[in-house]
Order: C-alpha cells, then structure tokens, then sequence
C-alpha cells in the first residue's frame, strides 16, 4: 500500500510541468506553444518517474541489507554469548576435573609411598601377634581363675584388634590384582554384610536393601572387593555407634556401562571441611571435632577399588548420615558362572 501511494505521487509530481504548460497564459512574443515542448515535458517526467522508482528500488535493498545485517549481527552476538558460556563451562569442567585428578595423583603417591613402608612392618609384626593371640587363648582354656580369666580375654580382644589391622595394613601394602574373575556385585555385598555383622554382633542395625533388578557383574577379585565393601560398612556401622535408630541403606544400579553401589548410613555426618581427607590414611580430627574412622579401612578401600578401575567417593550433611558411592566396570552378564559366585544372593 505504501510502495503503491509513493509511486503515485511521484506520478502526480511529474505531470505538474505539463498541466502548467498547457494551461498558464503566456505572451506569443516571448514564448511560443509547441507540441514539442509538451512532449519534452511529459518525457522528462516519465524519466524523473523512472528515475525516481529506481532509486527507490535502490533504497528499499539498501533497508532490506541493513535489517538482514542487523539480524545476522543479533543472531552473531547471540551465538558470540552461547559459545562463551559454553567455553566457561568447559573451563570450569576441566579445571575441576584437573583438580581431581591431582589430589587422585597425591593420594596415590602418599599411598605407593606408606605402602612401602607398612608392607614389611606388617609381615614383621603378623607372627608373634599370632603367637601371643594363641597363647592367651590356651591360658584361658586351662585356668578357670575370674580375674585371669577376664585379663587373659582383654588380651585376646585386642590382639584380634591389632590383627585386623595387621590385615588392613597388608592389603594396603598389597593392591596388585590377583586372581579375576566376574562376580555378582549383589553376592558380594551380601558377603561384606554378612562379614561384618559378624564382627559386630552387639550392634542391632536395620540393613534396608534396594538392589537392582536384574544381575549386575564386575570382573576382580573375590577377596579384594569383598574386603573393600567391607571395610566401607564396617566405617557406616561405626558412624552409627551413638545413633539412637542405626539404619544401614544399600543400593545398586546400573548406569551406562558402570555398576554403581550405594553404601549410606544414618549417623552424624561429617563436616565439610573433613570429608575430603576421609579416604587418607590414618586420618583424624584434632581433639575436640568430629572423627572419623582413624586408621586404613576406607585407604584400603580405595585403593582396591582403584585397582580395579573403579571410583570412590562420599558425600555427608551434618546430622543426616554419610553415603559412600562406589563405581565399578560393568562385566558382561554372560561371563557369570554360578558356581563361581562367593555367596548365595539373598534379599
């Protein structure tokens, strides 16, 4: 309508000399009528026409480019702030992720580093512990005497407490794979369960377990898995130790080519600025804070879960409980032989 209503008027405009010509008085004398001239006339309006609509072609490409540009530049400026908050955000990925693997570097290094040192303290100090354990366990058997009785069972308690971690110092010192093979994750966690209720026979706590539906296989091995899941729950039953309703969780899922477990418990929780040293050896808090389990048991853990290509970690809110994840390479399903699963599953 617009484009219509400007040609118009410059049609309009270029017909103005010709009505003028044709209809203003002028003096014979000094100029003369000539159908020529009112010719020249129309023509020079219908080239002002011509003219006038090309530039006006010209003009609305011209508008055309520059709205076009202006987009592009919208659009430009748009994808510009996309593309640099992506880059942010993979910047922030990768330094977290280098972050990560640098403290996974150090513990391992403080790991390899202790490992040497305790492996031969522990073959050293494994023997006459044995041979004080076995000589406290005949002398209670022979003597019926309260007091020695009582003394003699004192010094049995604590040499089992020093050959566990004996145990525990000899799996640090030891975590190259041995004998692997496909295991059912839900047979071994029935076996960490089962080993460490007993152990621990005086602790009444409720294990809720949410398995998944189907077999989830990993390849390792028996003893070494088992022991680090173990050592996981046995930290879970001691954060419950002053829990008035002491609540166990185990869960296992399947994502994406991983075996995830879930190990939680409804103890007090770990303060922020604590969890990130949980999995250090011999780890404690000063005198006074939180403490967490002070000695090998989640160490040991990591590295056998490590060894075994996996990850470990924990997560905790104060007052809430503490839940430890645990990924491991899913195995195929196929691979699993029954006859080589470590326990019968039950749920």
């Amino acid at each position: 309508m617009r484009r219509h209503a400007t040609a118009f008027t410059l049609a309009l405009l270029a017909t103005v000399p010709a009505v003028v010509y044709a209809t203003v008085p002028y003096p014979s004398l000094e100029r003369g009528r000539s159908p020529a001239g009112l010719l020249l006339i129309v023509l020079a309006g219908a080239l002002s026409i011509l003219i006038a609509c090309s530039l006006q072609g010209q003009l609305r490409r011209l508008q055309s480019e520059l709205e076009a540009e202006r987009e592009r530049k919208v659009r430009f400026e748009a994808h510009s702030r996309e593309m640099y908050r992506e880059l942010e955000r993979k910047l922030e990925e990768r330094t977290a992720e280098l972050r990560r693997e640098r403290d996974i570097a150090v513990r391992t290094e403080k790991l390899i580093s202790l490992g040497r040192l305790v492996g031969g303290v522990a073959h050293e100090l494994n023997n006459p512990l044995m041979a004080i354990l076995g000589e406290a366990m005949i002398l209670r058997e022979r003597h019926s005497t309260p007091e020695l009785s009582r003394g003699l069972r004192v010094i049995e308690q604590q040499a089992r407490r020093c050959a566990d971690l004996i145990r525990d110092l000899a799996a640090f010192a030891s975590l190259e794979q041995r004998k692997v093979q496909p295991l059912d994750v839900h047979a071994l966690l029935e076996g960490a369960l089962a080993q460490v209720a007993a152990v621990a026979p005086g602790r009444e706590v409720k294990v809720v377990r949410h398995y998944w539906q189907e077999p989830l296989v990993v390849n390792g091995n028996l003893e070494q898995l088992q022991l680090a899941l173990a050592n996981v729950i046995d930290n879970a039953y001691r954060a419950m130790a002053d829990s008035p309703a002491p609540q166990l969780t185990v869960r296992s899922r399947h994502e994406a080519g991983w075996v995830r477990v879930e190990i939680s418990d409804t103890g007090s929780g770990i303060e922020p600025d604590v969890l990130p040293y949980i999995f250090d050896p011999f780890y404690s808090r000063p005198q006074g804070g939180m403490r967490p389990g002070a000695g090998l048991g989640l160490s040991v853990a990591l590295g056998l879960i490590r060894a075994h290509g996996g990850r470990i970690e924990a997560t905790s809110h104060l007052g809430q409980g503490t839940t430890v994840s645990i990924d491991l390479p899913l195995a195929d399903l196929r691979m699993l032989v029954p006859e080589e699963c470590p326990a019968e599953r039950s749920l």
